[in-house]
């Protein structure tokens, strides 16, 4: 069973080892000739290459066999070439003629029961470079209008295969830059990809060709092209194009068009041009015509005249809306023709509400509903509010409100929008059936003699059928009130608004005002607190509340200044305190002069105290009477005059003074005229203890002073003084 199985399964390798060797074993041609192009004059190879070869291998040329030599001794310029061991028989032609062009095939004859093998027959085309196209009429530029024909030739000779021919308009002679195919020039031109980028316009034009053969084969081409050339091809030139595989390049001919033709016009808008509302618009007119004598312009808006609007520019100094999709025309004329051109505006503005403000009266679980249409350019966005709340609750033109509730009432806002403009705004209005909803201020301030008006908004429906006004709880009667008080309902789209006024307040109408509504459902109240107004209240009522924060700053800031200043003249004054005298003689000059009167003149300035004592013990000398210029003796209780310069800490204050009987005075007339100069002035007998170094004064040497015994010198720390009247003779330092 199993061997059975095994030869089985053998059976069909068997089979396809003996159908293979026999198929290896049989000739067969395993590359044949291709269909081949070539220039004449040039050399053809045609390939053949055989497997197992047993049969002797021909070349067939239209069916005629060339022989199985490989030196085809018969045609000179055929030959079979190649390596034999490879099975090789190419058939080569050199110095290709016209006659060559032919189908050709490679055959192996049977053998040893290998039968014949043929392979597919091959094109052999011999091509023939036609001569440069030409324009059969004189290379003259031809002057014609813009909208009439223009009828030209283009001839293509002795080619082989045909020439392509094509028109165009190009900007420049050598047709390197199209801008216009004529026809269906382009399509003819398609596998060229020197002219894949150029010239992706096409023109309509009427184009027809003519072949004709020629005796050795080739071809001549032939054609005609009528079209209507356009204003933007003046000054530019007409190509005719010729294609042939031969050519490495396109072949052309050219003529420049030199057209005339009515304006052409341009309207533009001015580079500085605001097309949005309020802004301005300049539209410029651009005008090409051939001639340009005598132009005439108009303009026209939405098909109407514009009055006195006969220059290149038209000024529109404010945009509105109704500009918006306006239609301007440039109307321009020459003695060939007229032209115009249009602009519309797009102008951009901001949103406008075409709807109106809408109320709805409903039931607590019934459905609401708003509508809100907007314009402007572009499309305004819209969403709802709800007053008082900024939180958006929906987008889109309706707002629908499902299973109203009581908290719901209120004014409900469509805000249309578009960037770049403020918002437009209609408030809705949706009220419950119920009881009516009161609202006042909190509290009212005013002053005695003021007038006020306390406004009371009542909303909800059915409307109030009254609003009622007390004050402490005494109601006010409208039969009954005075001249001071008005009362006046005013209607709203809320509801109702009442005003109480009050003329000339008086003490009497401060308090509490109650507001009351009633309608068929029920009622509502609130109250608001009428008070005098305070300082703050005053002067926050004088100015705007835009001027509160400039106003604190200015105050802080002056605040600061004068802070600063003072820390400043601190500093200064205790700077003074603590600077030197110059202990030097050099530097003392003293001076003598008379005073009038009998005394001292200290009490003209206001004693200050000194806490510090730091002072300089500085000594002035005595004045004397005029009388009593030969140093008479003193009472027996002078008054000792001593001078004290704030600021000069290099010496301590250390007199022997008690500080109680002392009082800090400026000398009259004395050389330190500033407040940083005192006096010492005590009802004791002076006693001056030089412990610290003061040194004595010396006078001028061309004053005469008093006699040296007049005053003693200073012994044991003291200064001692005899009894005579105080002299008039002052020296001062």
């Amino acid at each position: 069973m199993f061997g059975e199985n095994l030869e089985m399964n053998w059976s069909p390798v068997l089979i396809i080892i003996t159908i293979s060797t026999y198929v290896l074993s049989q000739q067969r041609i395993i590359e044949g000739p291709t269909d081949t192009r070539v220039l004449i004059g040039g050399t053809a190879v045609l390939k053949c290459r055989i497997e197992a070869q047993q049969g002797a291998v021909q070349w067939m040329k239209n069916g005629f066999g060339l022989g199985n030599d490989r030196g085809l001794s018969l045609f000179k310029r055929y030959s079979m070439e190649g390596r034999i061991s490879k099975g090789e028989y190419n058939l080569r032609i050199i110095n290709v003629q016209m006659d060559d062009d032919d189908e050709y095939a490679c055959q192996v004859e049977a053998a040893n029961e290998s039968p014949t093998r043929v392979s597919n027959p091959a094109k052999l085309t011999v091509l023939v470079k036609p001569e440069d196209p030409k324009l059969l009429l004189p290379a003259l530029s031809p002057r014609t209008v813009v909208g009439q024909y223009i009828h030209r030739s283009c001839i293509s000779t002795h080619g082989k295969p045909q020439a392509k021919i094509g028109w165009a308009i190009s900007n420049d002679l050598n047709s390197s830059s199209v801008s216009i195919w004529l026809g269906d020039s382009k399509d003819k031109f398609n596998d060229l990809s020197e002219l894949n980028s150029s010239g992706q316009e096409i023109q309509n034009a009427r184009i027809i060709e003519y072949v004709n053969s020629n005796d050795d084969g080739t071809y001549n081409v032939i054609s005609n092209i009528s079209f209507t050339p356009r204003v933007e091809d003046d000054d530019k030139y007409l190509i005719c194009l010729v294609s042939h595989e031969t050519y490495a390049t396109l072949r052309s001919h050219a003529v420049r068009l030199d057209l005339s033709y009515p304006p052409r016009v341009e309207v533009k808008l001015d580079n500085k041009s605001k097309l949005y509302e309020h802004g301005s618009a300049q539209l410029l007119c651009n005008v090409q015509a051939k001639p340009l004598e005598n132009i005439k312009i108009a303009w026209y808006r939405n098909g109407k005249a514009i009055k006195l609007a006969t220059s290149n520019t038209l000024s529109i100094p404010e945009l509105r809306i109704d500009h918006h999709q306006s239609e301007y025309v440039c109307f321009a004329t020459n003695v060939i023709g007229d032209s115009s051109d249009s602009i519309i505006l797009n102008i951009t503005y901001g949103a406008y509400i075409m709807s109106r403000e809408q109320h709805q009266a409903v039931n607590p679980g019934e459905t609401a509903s708003f509508t809100c249409e907007a314009i402007g350019n572009p499309n305004p966005t819209i969403y709802w509010t709800k007053v008082a709340d900024n939180e958006i609750i929906a987008r889109g033109n309706n707002l629908t409100i499902e299973s109203v509730q009581s908290w719901q009432r209120g004014e409900y806002e469509c805000v249309a929008t578009v960037q770049g403009f403020p918002p437009a705004r209609l408030v809705n209005y949706l009220h419950i059936k119920g009881p009516p909803s009161v609202s006042l201020r909190d509290e009212i301030v005013a002053a005695v003699g003021e007038n006020l008006e306390i406004i009371c908004e009542v909303r909800g429906r059915p409307q109030p059928q009254d609003v009622l006004w007390s004050l402490n709880g005494n109601t006010f009667e409208y039969g009954r009130l005075g001249g001071r008080f008005q009362i006046h309902q005013v209607p709203r789209q809320f509801g109702v608004e009442s005003r109480l006024a009050i003329q000339n307040i008086r003490d009497s109408d401060y308090g509490t005002y109650n507001c009351s509504a009633y309608n068929e459902l029920g009622n509502d109240f609130q109250t608001v607190e009428l008070k005098p107004k305070s300082i703050v209240d005053a002067f926050t009522g004088i100015l705007p509340s835009q001027y509160f924060i400039p106003i604190a700053l200015l105050l802080l800031l002056a605040l600061l200044i004068m802070g600063c200043r003072s820390c400043w003249q601190c500093h200064r004054s205790s700077c003074k305190n603590t600077a030197q005298f110059s202990d030097d003689h050099s530097d003392v000059n003293v001076k003598i002069e008379t005073l009038v009167g009998d005394q001292f003149f200290t009490d003209m300035y206001n004693s200050i105290s000194n806490e510090s004592h730091q002072l300089l013990c500085s000594e002035d000398y005595m004045p004397a009477p005029q009388s009593n210029l030969n140093c008479y003796h003193l009472s027996s209780s002078p008054l000792v005059t001593r001078s004290i310069y704030k600021g000069c800490v290099s010496h301590s204050f250390d007199c022997g003074i008690d500080e109680q009987s002392v009082h800090l005075n400026h000398p009259y007339n004395s050389f330190a005229s500033s407040p940083s100069t005192a006096a010492v002035i005590t009802s004791e007998p002076y006693r001056y203890q030089n412990s610290k170094g003061c040194v004595s004064l010396e006078t001028m040497s061309k004053v005469s002073t008093c006699d040296a015994e007049c005053v003693g010198p200073l012994q044991n720390g003291e200064v001692q003084m005899q009894n005579r009247p105080i002299s008039q003779l002052s020296t001062h330092v």
